[in-house]
């Protein structure tokens, strides 16, 4: 456009000058339409005046946008954008919005539209009168039902130990992959699985399926109407999120706020997740919803029979409850009852209550949000992880009893934050302390990076000791390429052994988006121990399949539901 002065200059009829900024206009208009697409993610971490928002990735979002939450079917103002990255952002509070962890929160982008290209070439093949009926209806009279929609992740990495001259090196295949209304049918698939094996193990895969292969989601579900619906296959229910998953049917009703549903089918082997129709089990469901503009409620019952080589072993209850409508105040809850169930090879009839966890958040000023949660649910261990030593004693031995978590933002650039947990149970012999606190700073002066000061304190039965941490962190290009430098001094004693942990990590962490549906992540950490170095390197590479949740304000309510 800067251009045009000089091209006038040099047209001296301006007749024809205004004919071709006609034209320019009109080109200009035809191809720089544009389309509002919603985009959904979810709140990973949520500070006194921040939230951390996830999203497949940050593609047309921009600092200082606007991310809404859902109210009746309309968006409401909830964050302005301050710092992103390629796969998520941070932004501060608007008003008094209540927000939590399970809050979906949603995104505006717009994207340019050209116009449609006109068919030029017509097809020989006959076309049955359903069909052309179908074609010749307006595209805004088709029958109401949701548009196909495909939105997915195939992920390929790689993970190696070196220690001295031996290398451990594992690989993982991860494939997501969410389907919405197959060729725009009643027909939906949602999938989740994953592949990984060792250097030396590739061979062996065929020879053991089960002990590489994990399927954690593969279900068909199909929709009788908007309210009703049938799942077919492996799925872990929402409304049932604690009990996991489920091989079998799944049926779902909704009524206005009530959700109805039972489930008949089988529960993954313990031993590698596979398939065991020996597992046996059905439930049964329901779930009431409130949805106002100040907060939302949910509160769902179910009662399970499992069985095993189909003679029932446990019967038991499970009852969840959110709620976020009182001010300031956001609740979490649930629980389980057995009042059926085996010890020792003899029935018991008895009510015991065997899981329980409760989670409150407070947020008193606008600076200040206080959390306390309980969790006596049972404590989960891993075979393989791609944590380290002292990353994985911190997760196991923080995980359960009663903790204590603040987050204060004193200064506009300045957080700070801590965490306190106490456990005691039977089979500990004296009880476990955590500690955790940290400072950080947003953009450091001269080197622009957010710098965070950290320090963890962890007493249990086996184990004493501290870690203190420093990292730095930052967008090098636009969101395109995102560092982080962490350093760590780890000092841990082991009581019945009387030996010591002595360790040096130093990490660095790269993330880098190649295109708009691929990104690659590379990750660095070194340990020096007294008599021993090794070193982990993980590589990640990410490509986004389909184009993710598309809608208007006239179908947003089709959205929520995705």
């Amino acid at each position: 456009m800067n251009n045009i002065p000089n091209i006038a200059g040099r047209i001296r009829d301006k007749k024809m000058f205004l004919f071709i900024l006609v034209a320019i206009c009109l080109t200009y208009n035809g191809y720089a339409q544009t389309e509002e697409i919603i985009v959904k993610g979810s709140i990973s971490y949520i500070s006194a005046q921040n939230a951390y928002v996830k999203f497949t990735n940050t593609d047309g979002i921009h600092i200082s946008d606007t991310l809404y939450i859902a109210r009746n079917n309309n968006l409401i103002p909830a964050l302005k954008v301050t710092n992103l990255s390629s796969v998520s952002c941070v932004g501060t509070l608007i008003g008094q919005i209540s927000l939590s962890i399970s809050t979906p929160i949603f995104g505006k982008i717009k994207i340019e539209k050209k116009p449609d290209e006109p068919v030029r070439k017509e097809s020989n093949e006959p076309l049955s009168v359903n069909d052309q009926a179908i074609s010749a209806i307006p595209k805004d009279k088709v029958p109401k039902r949701d548009r196909s929609q495909i939105d997915g992740r195939l992920a390929l990495s790689t993970y190696s130990t070196i220690s001295g001259a031996k290398t451990d090196q594992r690989y993982r295949y991860n494939l997501s992959m969410n389907v919405q209304h197959i060729d725009n049918s009643r027909l939906s698939l949602e999938s989740y699985i994953s592949l990984t094996h060792k250097s030396n193990e590739f061979k062996l895969i065929g020879n053991d399926p089960n002990k590489y292969l994990k399927i954690y989601s593969l279900a068909l579900k199909y929709d009788f109407s908007r309210n009703t619906n049938l799942t077919l296959g492996r799925k872990i229910n929402l409304n049932m999120a604690n009990v996991g998953a489920v091989d079998g049917f799944h049926f779902e009703t909704m009524q206005r706020n009530f959700t109805y549903g039972t489930v008949l089918g089988s529960r993954p082997d313990f031993y590698d997740y596979s398939f065991n129709p020996k597992l046996m089990q059905i439930g049964i469901f329901g779930a009431h919803n409130i949805q106002k503009e100040n907060g939302s409620m949910q509160t769902s019952l179910a009662v399970f029979d499992q069985m095993n080589k189909f003679k029932t072993d446990r019967q038991f209850a499970y009852l969840q409850h959110s709620n976020s409508l009182l001010n300031k105040l956001d609740l979490f809850c649930s629980f389980e009852f057995d009042f059926y169930t085996l010890k020792n090879l003899r029935a018991t009839s008895t009510l015991d209550l065997t899981s329980t966890y409760i989670s409150l958040r407070y947020k008193p000023w606008k600076k200040l949000a206080v959390f306390v949660s309980y969790d006596a649910r049972k404590n989960v261990y891993y075979y393989e992880t791609f944590k380290n030593q002292i990353d994985s004693i911190i997760d196991k031995e923080s995980r359960q009893g009663l903790r204590f978590q603040f987050t204060y933002r004193p200064a506009k650039l300045l957080n700070m934050g801590g965490s306190g947990g106490y456990r005691f149970q039977k089979s500990d012999p004296t009880p476990s302390l955590n500690a955790y606190a940290y400072l950080s700073y947003t953009q450091v002066p001269i080197i622009l990076t957010t710098a965070t000061l950290n320090a963890t304190y962890l007493k249990s039965s086996y184990i004493d000791g501290t870690v203190y941490g420093i990292s730095f962190s930052r967008d090098l290009i636009n969101g395109k390429v995102y560092a982080e430098l962490q350093y760590r001094l780890v000092n841990y004693s082991y009581k019945n052994s009387h030996t010591s942990l002595r360790q040096d990590i130093a990490e660095l962490s790269l993330s880098w988006r190649i295109a708009k549906k691929l990104i690659l992540s590379a990750d660095f950490e070194g340990t020096h121990e007294p008599g021993n170095n090794y070193g982990r390197i993980y590589f990640s590479l990410i490509h986004r399949i389909g184009g993710g949740i598309k809608a208007n304000n006239k179908r947003f309510a089709k959205v929520l539901h995705l």
